[in-house]
C-alpha cells in the first residue's frame, strides 16, 4: 500500500467539526496574509517607480 492510501476509518473525512468562529478566523487570517502581500508588492512598486523616476530626472539635469 502506498502512502498516500489510507486504511480503514482513516480515509472518512469528519464532518463539520470546526465551529463557525475558527472556520471565519482562518477566512480572516488567509484574507490578512494575501493584504500584506499585495501592500508589500504595492511599496516595493512605489520604491522602485520612485528611484526609476529620480534617475529619469537626475540624467536630465546633468
Amino acid at each position: 500500500m502506498s502512502k498516500g492510501e489510507g486504511t480503514g476509518n482513516d480515509a472518512v473525512p469528519e464532518p463539520h467539526s470546526r465551529s463557525s468562529m475558527a472556520r471565519w478566523t482562518g477566512r480572516v487570517r488567509r484574507l490578512r496574509n494575501e493584504a500584506g502581500l499585495y501592500l508589500l508588492r504595492g511599496a516595493a512598486t512605489a520604491v522602485g517607480g520612485a528611484i526609476v523616476a529620480y534617475g529619469g530626472v537626475w540624467l536630465h539635469a546633468r
